[in-house]
Parts: C-alpha cells; structure tokens; sequence
C-alpha cells in the first residue's frame, strides 16, 4: 500500500509535465522572418489588435531595399477585400540598405500614381505631396531603420520612424487605400512580393 501512495505522486508529476509540454508546442510562433529581418506576428493599432497579413522583400536589380509587412485586423487573401475592410491596418518597412528620402519619397509617389486612375490622383495630391515632404523630412533611411505608415482610424495616416513620430497625419482612407494599392494594386512593382504580402504562393 506504500509503495503504491509513493508511486502515485511521480506519476501526477509525469501528466503535469506532458501537459505542459503539449501547451509549449500549442503556442504559435510570435515573429516571422525574411531576408534576416523579423516582424512581430501581432501587433496592437488604436486599441485594435492586428496580425501580419504576409511579408516579403522588395529589391531591385537584385539589390534589397526592404522587407515589407502589412497588418490587418484579420487575414485576406484578396486585394479588393483588404482595401474594402474597415478599422486599423499598418504597412511597416525595414529598410535593407541606406536610401536618399527623396528616392524613397518619389518612390512610393510613383507607385501610388501608377495604382491610381487620373480622376482619384487629382483628388489626392495634396496629401501626396503631405506624404513626400514628409519622407523627405528624413533626410536618409538608414539601413535597420523601421517606418510604419499608419492607418487610425479617426486620424488618418501616422509615419513613425524608429517609433517616433514623423510630420502630421494624413486624413481619408481613400488615401490610405491609394497607398495599400502601391503593394497591392492591380499595377504594383513586383508580384512576387504582392502574393507575399496576401499570404499566397508567389506568381
């Protein structure tokens, strides 16, 4: 009857430590990487929590100039359906190498007009030009540097840099649609990287 009491608490032992090791396994992964550089796999905008959407690099010429992540309050895999959804969203860029502001600035510029009809481009370019002045306020984007183009709702646009923040919000979210449209519209720079950030396989 003893031997029986002393077996008894090794046992209880063994299931409490088997189930700690199924919770250990049950817990997702809380970052995701590419190209060396991790981003957080949730994230928290204007009291919303958000996920990351996909990821992936955007170089040029073969030469890498960021990882890119989009966040959203839930994950799509349809471009018109992440620029239909209401609430917070956050594109954050990691920069992979020194770039001028002023070439990153006429960069998104560029890629904005170029996912954007005439018409709705009129409409915008005031707070385009907000968008420019504002990146070029940077003077350079360093490589490691972290930028968040920001929607709040409410608020509009917010550009921190390195968590701070940079110039003043941007109001409408016509205008943040135009800017999800430069890595996910109908005329983006690379596929590749629109399927990533959409969660899909790449094209």
């Amino acid at each position: 009857m003893n031997k029986l009491n002393k077996r008894r608490p090794l046992k209880q032992w063994l299931a409490v430590l088997a189930a700690a090791g199924a919770c250990l396994m049950a817990v997702p992964g809380q970052a995701a990487e590419v190209a060396g550089v991790t981003l957080d796999d949730a994230a928290t905008l204007s009291g919303q929590p958000l996920v990351l959407n996909g990821l992936g690099l955007r170089s040029k010429m073969f030469i890498k100039v960021y990882v890119v992540g989009l966040y959203l309050p839930r994950k799509e895999t349809r471009a018109a359906d992440v620029l239909a959804m209401p609430g917070a969203k956050r594109v954050q860029l990691v920069m992979m190498r020194d770039v001028g502001s002023e070439l990153l600035a006429d960069s998104l510029s560029k890629g904005l007009a170029e996912n954007t009809s005439k018409a709705e481009l009129a409409q915008l370019q005031p707070r385009v030009e907000v968008l420019k002045a504002t990146m070029k306020s940077l003077g350079e984007a360093h490589k490691g540097s972290r930028i968040q183009l920001d929607f709040q709702p409410g608020a509009g646009t917010h550009v921190t840099v390195d968590g701070k923040a940079v110039g003043n919000d941007i109001p409408g979210e016509d205008f943040y649609r135009a800017l999800l449209r430069i890595w996910i519209g109908d005329e983006v720079a690379s596929k590749p990287l629109k399927a990533e950030l959409l969660g899909l396989p790449p094209t």
